[in-house]
């Protein structure tokens, strides 16, 4: 690392991450030889070989050995206590940044002060973008949708209700609820005055509940339109655990977050509003055989959720400390 103190401090939480981990860390190594930002990778005693081609090919970058697997929050919080920059950029190592990406991220956040948290939009591999603008999970918004009232209001109002795959990608919002953790570039002094990501869960919802924590703390979470970071969503995931669980681990650490914003109660009430959204959509006679299909998996983890009860244990906390 730089002796002067960089802009940018990127880390990297390596878990089976071997099969995309170069082309990652390839396209954010310029900025790092030139010391605009700096690299921590976290290897969360990953069994392939992520710290090996960390060690060998990538010497600019500082590698941390965890002893056991921390899950992304435990991660990316094992690297805070070196990091030097004015923003802290939580980078999957299964997104490729374009030319100047970080450079142009960097600039629009400095435009905004206002924002705590921001993102690009990201780009999956076949070209498609889904906004990273999200909204926080909630009664109202399933209900509308299940409901199909959503579809009575102009697209521009159900674009900035809803936001996802409502909002209109190449379009600034410098104030939505949360962005995913997978390019989230967050300014220093928000994790100061917020604190950490939460450890609760594995894997899932920690950036849903950072989030919150961040706009309690008086900052607001916004998403550059203009800016698209390629994103090769789930692969250390399915290597992992396969679909099913992925799809089992994403709903749970949903629900973890919202149970620890909300309340259980409520947390239930949604989980049983959504089971029965996709009932519908299981069983729907327009919908397409694979729309049909993919409700029907949705339908199942839900399912088994309900019977079982909300795993969520209730952050009664502000997250992590950062320590001094």
């Amino acid at each position: 690392m730089s002796a002067e103190r960089p802009t940018v401090s990127i880390t990297v939480v390596a878990y089976n991450s071997d099969h995309g981990l170069r082309e990652c860390l390839s396209s954010i190594r310029g900025t790092v030889l030139e010391g605009y930002s700096e690299l921590v990778v976290v290897d969360n005693a990953s069994p392939d070989q992520s710290a090996r081609i960390v060690a060998e090919e990538f010497p600019e970058a500082a590698l941390l050995r965890s002893g056991i697997n921390r899950g992304f929050a435990g991660g990316c919080n094992l690297a805070w206590p070196l990091l030097r920059g004015r923003y802290w950029l939580l980078l999957n190592p299964d997104v490729v940044v374009p030319e100047s990406g970080l450079d142009r991220l960097v600039d629009w956040m400095d435009r905004y002060p206002e924002l705590g948290v921001g993102s690009p939009e990201l780009m999956d591999s076949a070209g498609g973008v889904i906004s990273a603008a999200r909204r926080f999970p909630s009664l109202s918004g399933s209900i509308l949708e299940m409901l199909r009232f959503h579809l009575l209001m102009s697209p521009v109002r159900r674009a900035e209700l809803l936001l996802g795959g409502y909002w209109r990608v190449g379009e600034d919002h410098l104030n939505v609820d949360w962005v995913p953790g997978t390019a989230m570039i967050v300014r220093r002094e928000a994790v100061e005055t917020a604190g950490l990501l939460s450890e609760h869960e594995l894997m899932y919802g920690e950036d849903v509940e950072w989030c919150w924590r961040i706009r309690r703390a008086g900052w607001r979470i916004g998403v550059c339109g203009a800016l698209r970071f390629q994103h090769h969503e789930g692969q250390s995931a399915i290597r992992t655990w396969g679909e099913t669980e992925r799809r089992w681990r994403m709903w749970q650490g949903m629900y973890a977050a919202c149970a620890r914003m909300r309340g259980v109660a409520y947390c239930r009430l949604l989980m049983a509003t959504n089971a029965l959204a996709f009932a519908i959509e299981a069983h729907h006679p327009r919908r397409a055989t694979e729309e049909r299909s993919r409700a029907r998996n949705h339908l199942r983890v839900h399912a088994a959720m309900l019977r079982g009860g909300i795993r969520a244990r209730v952050h009664r906390g502000n997250g992590a400390s950062v320590g001094p």
